[in-house]
């Protein structure tokens, strides 16, 4: 049997198989084994504020997608964006673009939320809850862990 396919086939199926490896994650694990990619998280508190109940349909959320696309509901517009997780503890969101809708409700605070996007520099989680913290490690905003409606 010919042995010289190995000498160019090998390194390649090594190649592709260590490329593979390298575009799946592992997913940044809070202790109540909640992956922070593809979960829904609402959030509960923004700028120290906690959210006023809304109602499914219109309640704050985030959704971090595998492909590093951020998606969800300000509580008036929906967002879109880009994140990257570095380290595995520093979280930063960038090309964020949100629908223009005029929100005449003044429980919702759109406003703080997307300031707490733009300043996020790290991220905490513990059981089902996801903390957005700023450079200096305080906290953003706090979202949990919930089935999606």
């Amino acid at each position: 049997m010919d042995k010289s396919w190995m000498t160019w086939r090998l390194p390649v199926v090594v190649s592709c198989l260590l490329g593979l490896a390298g575009c799946m994650s592992q997913p940044l694990m809070g202790s109540g084994n909640v992956p922070l990619t593809n979960t829904y998280w609402k959030l509960q508190e923004v700028a120290g504020a906690p959210m006023p109940d809304a109602g499914a349909a219109s309640e704050a959320h985030l959704i971090l997608r595998d492909d590093g696309v951020v998606n969800g509901f300000s509580g008036c517009n929906a967002f879109r964006g880009e994140y990257e997780v570095i380290n595995n503890r520093n979280l930063v969101f960038s090309r964020m673009a949100s629908t223009r809708r005029a929100c005449h409700n003044i429980d919702i605070p759109e406003p703080a939320f997307f300031r707490a996007l733009e300043n996020t520099a790290g991220v905490q989680m513990e059981d089902r809850h996801l903390r957005l913290l700023d450079t200096d490690g305080q906290e953003l905003a706090e979202f949990e862990a919930i089935t999606q409606p």
